[in-house]
């Protein structure tokens, strides 16, 4: 294999799971072409994430690729509950959905998605590789340098080649351990072992012993036990204490095959031990989501336990923002001030998801079945606040019940159907910003040619349920690429010009607004 030769792209992205595939498809989908460089041979078939919230499926439906992942789940059987069990084969001690299964359509036009993440992967690849993205697997990011203007990465190749990219911004997706996160001396704080963690791999069929329950996984008083969508193998993960337990020489193959059989209840005869793995269940945020023309998105920002299921999420979210900005950016729409805001953006909601999670593992840890937690599972994913800079937003939480907003800067625009089954969130295309306006706003049109050169990267369409986001039917609001509110105006007045000018002055990262 010859090596790529020295090139330069927009983008380098260091990390290939999904947090970096959907970056990168992010990006290519709005005519950016990124390069990703992930050391893995392959796709992981893991067992990993296995629900995607409503306001990830959002993002996928903006690049037109939901329906593709819908139809996978579709074709799967439900798996939709957890249960505690005395084993899989056993009784049911107690049965319950999903949070996640919850139902989001008063507040989405999407709802969860419930599939392996490998499956998921190998989508979200295809449709950035259509797109043109490069993605290259077997490649090894060993170093960056960074200049005023640029990056440079070097890169081993499959073969063992070295060569070089450089690149405007790197978007370092390089997981939990990432290199690149500790090559630029970023610190971490929260808990690096909440818990000791062995996990087993199995396989086993386990189509009669689930027997058509629609359960995701299990937790017996020992165990906790997930399966894949095929229902032929799985996981069992078991905590232990380093202080007292060896795992080297305790978690032997005897004593493997003995924890999957009896968290399975199956005799060893009918079970494959396929592996084991150690890891640790963390709860951390990176202390800086940025050096430089580098940053840190998915579980180089953040990780979480398991708990909730928060994790890809989060950071497929990180991916949303920066990627939206760096477009903008790329575009000439936007000036690269705008970076400023993701790190205050992003790492607010980072700490709140960690905390979330750790409060599930507490709940858990405390009684198998989980006491009601403080946020809902919809409050995490969908109902987080960003700060706006001149919008005064004393007294508003930084996270509420999706339905709860209205409209107000820094949150995600409210969903509702509008005539030919579309969402108010497909009103905000091509990653552009656009201004909504209620039914009598047609001045607000005027007022946004008037934006030049600003006014050209703005759409303007109507909203005909303007108290949907707290304006009146002469109001507007602006609405950034990634859906959230830049600004409101309640109601329209000859002196507004001005104001509208500096709000989007601000969304475009453009600190001075030029005279008149």
């Amino acid at each position: 294999m010859t090596s790529p030769a020295v090139s330069h792209v927009p983008v380098l992205i260091v990390g290939g799971s999904i947090v970096g595939a959907s970056a990168a498809l992010f990006l290519a989908a709005r005519g950016t072409t990124p390069v990703v460089i992930e050391k893995h041979p392959a796709v992981s078939n893991r067992l990993r994430a296995k629900l995607f919230y409503p306001r990830t499926m959002e993002a996928y439906r903006a690049v037109g690729i939901d329906r593709d992942i819908y139809a996978i789940q579709n074709s799967l059987p439900p798996a939709d509950h957890a249960a505690v069990v005395e084993s899989l084969a056993g009784a049911e001690r107690r049965r319950w959905p999903l949070p996640a299964a919850a139902d989001f359509t008063d507040v989405s036009p999407s709802p969860t998605a419930f599939l392996k993440q490998a499956d998921l992967e190998e989508v979200v690849r295809a449709h950035a590789r259509a797109a043109r993205a490069d993605l290259r697997f077997g490649h090894r990011c060993l170093d960056i340098e960074q200049h005023e203007d640029y990056v440079v990465a070097r890169i081993l190749d499959a073969d063992g080649e070295m060569y070089t990219v450089t690149a405007d911004y790197l978007l370092a997706a390089d997981g939990n351990g990432s290199g690149v996160r500790e090559q630029f001396g970023i610190g971490r704080s929260g808990i690096d072992a909440v818990a000791h963690i062995m996990e087993v791999g199995f396989q086993a069929d386990l189509h009669r012993i689930l027997d058509g329950r629609r359960l995701a996984m299990a937790w017996t008083d020992a165990a906790f036990i997930s399966w894949n969508t095929a229902h032929d193998g799985g996981t069992v993960t078991v905590a232990y204490d380093p202080a007292i337990t060896d795992p080297e020489t305790t978690f032997d193959a005897d004593h493997c095959r003995e924890i999957v059989s009896r968290a399975l209840g199956l005799p060893d005869s009918q079970i494959t031990v396929t592996g084991r793995r150690r890891w640790h269940m963390g709860g951390w945020t990176a202390d800086a989501y940025r050096a430089g023309r580098v940053f840190l998105i998915g579980d180089a920002a953040h990780v979480t336990p398991p708990t909730g299921g928060f994790g890809a999420n989060t950071g497929i979210q990180d991916a949303w923002n920066i990627t939206a900005k760096l477009i903008s950016i790329l575009r000439g729409d936007a000036d690269p001030r705008l970076l400023d805001d993701y790190e205050p953006e992003r790492r607010p909601v980072g700490e709140i998801t960690v905390e979330q999670a750790l409060l599930r593992v507490r709940d858990r840890a405390d009684a198998l079945i989980p006491d009601s937690p403080p946020l809902s599972e919809a409050a995490v994913a969908i109902g987080y606040r960003y700060p706006v800079p001149g919008i005064d937003d004393t007294g508003l939480p930084r996270v509420d019940e999706p339905g709860r907003w209205r409209g107000e800067p820094g949150t995600r625009l409210p969903h509702r159907w509008l005539d030919g089954g579309i969402s108010t969130l497909d009103l905000v295309r091509g990653g552009r910003h656009l201004l909504l306006t209620g039914p009598d706003g047609e001045a607000w049109a005027h007022a946004a040619r008037e934006l030049d050169p600003i006014g050209s990267t703005l759409d303007v369409a109507p909203l005909p349920h303007p108290d949907l986001c707290g304006i009146g039917t002469d109001g507007a609001l602006l609405v950034r690429p990634d859906h959230v509110i830049a600004w409101r105006a309640q109601h329209f007045d000859s002196n507004i010009g001005m104001e509208l000018r500096a709000a989007a002055h601000r969304a475009l990262g453009r600190s001075t607004v030029p005279a008149e």
